[in-house]
């Protein structure tokens, strides 16, 4: 009995240590965030997704041709949209399970690493470079595939015939039975 009373107390002289330090590791992981500027980079990357969404909605055939009402109601259900993913997307929305997420993959050690790198003047021009980096990699990255889409056509066709080759012939429809005379 006195084993299971020793047990007892010192789950719970430990529990209460165990909280306080993910509440400190946890804490750690927002000074990071704060450090790394996420909701800046997020609400960037937020403003390029909407960005390319009133692209694509601007670019449908016959959005040229609209009428002042249907422009208004098309108007309308972008800002809706952005309503919707940002709160969904937006930072706001998805720190919670970022700080999560964090202090899951990382060490309270290699969280405390990760923020002196970012609090240290290479860290910083490194934070500070990102955004224009992101879209330039972007960039390469659509040029590359671009390049790749012709040899991704050629190659689908090529499956098509090879898969329509090992089809099984279809037989020929039956000449109709002419009735016999008589």
């Amino acid at each position: 009995m006195k084993r299971w009373m020793v047990v007892l107390v010192m789950l719970l002289a430990v529990a209460p240590m165990a909280r306080a330090d993910e509440a400190s590791k946890r804490a750690k992981v927002q000074d990071l965030f704060v450090t790394m500027h996420m909701d800046r980079t997020m609400g960037q990357l937020m403003d390029m997704v909407m960005k390319q969404t009133r692209q694509v909605v601007n670019g449908m055939p016959g959005a040229d041709q609209m009428t002042a009402e249907q422009k208004k109601v098309l108007d309308d259900f972008q800002k809706r949209v952005e309503v919707m993913v940002t709160d969904s997307l937006g930072w706001k929305a998805l720190e919670p399970e970022y700080v999560t997420l964090y202090a899951s993959t990382f060490s309270e050690e290699e969280i405390d690493g990760l923020l002196a790198f970012y609090k240290s003047p290479v860290g910083q021009v490194f934070l500070d470079k990102t955004p224009e980096l992101t879209q330039k990699s972007g960039v390469i990255a659509q040029a590359k595939m671009a390049e790749l889409q012709p040899k991704m056509r050629a190659m689908m066709e090529d499956l098509m015939k090879q898969i329509t080759a090992t089809l099984p012939a279809k037989p020929k429809p039956a000449a109709a039975k002419k009735p016999a005379s008589h």
